[in-house]
């Protein structure tokens, strides 16, 4: 997976068009859009963007792919309380 297929993920994640996404995060139109479509280099004021207005995505992850430990642990967290909450939700 890349930095643009990370990017994409964002944007699928948050059920925005590019456009939302480029306005969103403060860039020209068709910025994001013309990186992704080419696949060129990201912008340093897209990643900035990002970690501004989408803190949840790291730019470590966003960058190389790799999530922190702390990300790691939420995620556990997360996917261990969703399946507690489908035991509760057997029981009532």
């Amino acid at each position: 997976m890349t930095i643009h297929d990370r990017l994409r993920q964002i944007i699928a994640d948050k059920k925005i068009s590019i456009s939302k996404f480029e306005r969103t995060i403060g860039v020209g139109q068709n910025s994001v859009s013309s990186c992704l479509r080419r696949e060129s280099s990201v912008n340093h004021e897209v990643l900035l963007g990002v970690k501004v207005n989408f803190p949840e995505y790291s730019l470590d992850w966003i960058i190389t792919g790799k999530k922190s430990e702390n990300e790691e642990l939420v995620t556990l967290i997360k996917n261990n309380l969703r399946e507690l909450e489908k035991e509760v939700n057997k029981i009532t």
